[in-house]
Parts: C-alpha cells; sequence; structure tokens
C-alpha cells in the first residue's frame, strides 16, 4: 500500500488572506488574530525545549 504524500502546507499569504477573510475583511482584527496565534505557537514550542532536554545529553 502506498502513501499518500502530505498535501503541501498553506503559504504566509493564504493563511493571512485566510485570517483576513475570517475577520470579514477587519484587517486590524485579522491581525490580532494572527498574533495571538503566533504567541500560541511560540508558547507550544518553548514549553517543549525542557521536555527534550539539551543536545549531546542522554
Amino acid at each position: 500500500m502506498q502513501s499518500r504524500p502530505d498535501p503541501a502546507p498553506p503559504d504566509a499569504q493564504q493563511v493571512a488572506d485566510k485570517a483576513l477573510a475570517d475577520c470579514g475583511g477587519n484587517e486590524a482584527a485579522a491581525r490580532l488574530l494572527l498574533a495571538h496565534q503566533l504567541i500560541a505557537a511560540a508558547r507550544s514550542i518553548s514549553s517543549g525545549y525542557p521536555r527534550l532536554g539539551s543536545p549531546g545529553r542522554s
């Protein structure tokens, strides 16, 4: 059974366009939405580092 490749992730312009559409064309609201998503992503990445440990440690 062959596995299908994952579809290409959307590019930044597609994400921005979707956020703008989701916010009814309100650019300020779209920027706020994207900022919240960026903060959430940064928190998720940062919280994972302590569990992974430092490189070179076993």
